[in-house]
């Protein structure tokens, strides 16, 4: 069965609550670029684990996996392909894998609603390629907690967190107020010059 794979580009598991294994032999599936897994609570990722394989994956989105606990091994398999990886309510998953500034062709990082991951990984100061960062809705990895490791992140020109958009929102309504302060001081003053005029 997975060397009828091998060929195989995308592949999508979705809403499978019972689903634990893919039961899948990775070092098949060369040519696969775009891996998503979503709602499938007890699928086991790690049960595939190899980190000698060489893979061409590209997109790894992870979403609503209760037995996913950290990045399964054969992800290092993807070291110089993958570009976009989202891990989203995945309540247990909590720590990165020492081989994670490995991924050197990281563009975008996801992550959102994993409430036991307090930390961000380890060397992602190395991850010159990472461009996005998005990180929302982890209880313990908050704003403060990113802040003490800002050195990790300062070269990501797009970074997302919890509070951006009311601060955005609240700076640019700020820049409104002003604004319309403005306006209405040039207009008292052209009202003023116009009085002038008339009765000049």
């Amino acid at each position: 069965m997975d060397g009828c794979l091998s060929n195989l580009r995308t592949l999508v598991v979705q809403n499978c609550p019972k689903l634990t294994s893919l039961s899948l032999n990775f070092k098949h599936l060369t040519t696969l670029e775009i891996l998503i897994i979503d709602n499938c609570e007890e699928l086991n990722l790690t049960e595939e684990d190899s980190q000698d394989l060489k893979l061409s994956l590209q997109k790894l989105n992870i979403v609503t996996s209760h037995k996913f606990l950290v990045l399964p091994q054969w992800l290092q398999g993807s070291a110089n392909t993958l570009q976009h990886l989202e891990i989203e309510e995945c309540y247990n998953f909590m720590a990165w894998p020492d081989w994670f500034p490995s991924l050197k062709s990281l563009q975008t990082l996801i992550i959102i609603d994993c409430p036991k991951l307090s930390s961000l990984p380890e060397g992602m100061q190395g991850l010159t390629t990472l461009r996005k960062l998005i990180i929302r809705d982890c209880q313990f990895l908050t704003r403060e907690r990113i802040q003490e490791d800002w050195s990790k992140i300062a070269h990501i020109s797009e970074i997302d967190l919890d509070e951006d958009s009311d601060s955005e929102s609240a700076s640019e309504m700020d820049d409104d107020m002003s604004e319309d302060l403005r306006e209405e001081d040039d207009e008292g003053s052209s009202d003023e010059e116009n009085d002038e005029s008339h009765f000049s």
